[in-house]
């Protein structure tokens, strides 16, 4: 597989990224806010700021935002890879570990831990203020996702 290398894994993340917003959906109303601050191949940063909206009733995120944040920072760590179609996911866990609280800026790195032909393998750590706020492992079926005509990572024997 020919990996995404140098200056343009940014910019491809930060266009995968944008398909998310743009189609409108459940990430989109969720996560308008992210921001890709820096990424490197197989590896993502990204950051957002809370917002009333993420809140639970004891006015500290919620924990299906987290799952969230999980899920798209996954899918992110892989566009990071070359994907622009970044799979489908089979395995989410996500471990709280403290909470963040309304006005925090929430720092995600996002890191892909294995590429396979079938699997994909990330790991993600949201922090606030230098804290861990939840740790996350998020799995993915990407046998499919290579087929899309955006990705620039193409499976051995196919370019």
């Amino acid at each position: 597989m020919s990996p995404l290398t140098g200056s343009k894994v940014a910019p491809f993340v930060q266009r995968v990224l944008k398909n998310f917003h743009d189609a409108g959906g459940f990430d989109a109303h969720c996560l308008s806010g992210l921001k890709i601050v820096s990424a490197d191949s197989g590896s993502v940063q990204a950051q957002f700021q809370v917002e009333k909206h993420h809140l639970n009733r004891l006015k500290s995120v919620h924990g299906g935002l987290l799952s969230t944040v999980v899920d798209i920072g996954g899918s992110l760590a892989l566009a990071s890879k070359g994907l622009f179609a970044t799979g489908v996911s089979t395995d989410l866990n996500v471990t709280f570990v403290s909470s963040a609280k309304l006005g925090q800026t929430m720092n995600v790195d996002a890191k892909c831990v294995k590429l396979g032909r079938t699997l994909a393998f990330t790991e993600i750590n949201v922090s606030a203020d230098g804290k861990i706020v939840c740790q996350g492992r998020h799995t993915k079926f990407v046998t499919l996702a290579y087929d899309h005509p955006d990705n620039i990572l193409k499976p051995k024997g196919t370019q």
